[in-house]
């Protein structure tokens, strides 16, 4: 058996055919940029899937993205601008306009949204089109939001002092929420330890549901398994690495 190629090896190989599939789409027009984002966002137990589809996915987002996290990006005022009336129609099509509550206008719960959006955007790691990650911050920050206020039996106070252009400033390794909580090295361990005992699919699935922020439903359709389906495997996954001695803080921090 021929020994794995190294992570860079292999990510450079996805660029290079990416190159040729997303004609004018790569970041800095150079396979090796790729290479570069490859090695920052994703981890070094990543399967060529996962590594095809997060180069892709910097293909046609990253550009985007860079404006929305960078505050010296020439383009970062007009992305959020723009940002503004995406929220806008998110909220709309899943149900939030919040067109049966006339305390708070459809502005007020934009503004939430984008703040959501913010305070997430550093754990955007590729693994999904931008755009349908963002869906997911939004709605459920949205409906937390939403729930807040129905416990507390009042009308909250929308903060329009906050703006989220002051807030999306350039991220830093340290800054991001892996490193923060749990460190590159242990997030690499707890997927190798699920891949090792449940798989490389399993593990994917319940890194897209607890890095990731992805729903069962989305995750679904990545994997090619039903909602139900992938409950059950993140359920195995929780009670494994619940045993797991050297991830146990880890887990009690984050699902206890």
């Amino acid at each position: 058996m021929e020994p794995a190629l190294p992570f860079a090896a292999r990510c450079a190989s996805i660029a290079r055919q990416l190159a040729e599939e997303e004609l004018g789409l790569l970041p800095g027009g150079h396979p090796e940029t790729l290479v570069a984002l490859a090695t920052h966002y994703l981890p070094q137990t990543s399967s060529e899937s996962q590594i095809y589809t997060a180069l892709r996915n910097m293909c046609r987002d990253h550009t985007m993205v860079e404006a929305l996290r960078s505050a010296q990006h020439l383009n970062h005022g007009p992305a959020w601008a723009n940002w503004f009336g995406h929220a806008r129609a998110i909220l709309h099509h899943a149900g939030l306009n919040w067109a049966h509550d006339d305390t708070v206008d459809m502005d007020d719960l934009a503004q939430i949204a984008l703040l959501e959006l913010t305070r997430s955007l550093p754990s955007y790691r590729y693994a999904s089109r931008f755009s349908t990650w963002a869906y997911q911050v939004i709605t459920h920050g949205v409906q937390r939001h939403l729930r807040d206020l129905a416990a507390k039996k009042r009308v909250g106070v929308i903060d329009r002092s906050t703006d989220p252009l002051e807030l999306a400033v350039p991220i830093s390794e340290a800054e991001l929420p892996e490193t923060q909580v749990t460190g590159r090295a242990l997030a690499s361990l707890v997927e190798t330890e699920l891949t090792t005992a449940m798989g490389a699919r399993n593990a994917t699935v319940f890194r897209l549901w607890a890095h990731n922020d992805l729903s069962a439903e989305m995750i679904g359709q990545q994997v090619g398994l039903s909602s139900a389906r992938i409950h059950a495997i993140i359920a195995q996954a929780r009670r494994h690495l619940q045993q797991h001695p050297a991830v146990q803080g880890w887990y009690a921090s984050n699902f206890a």
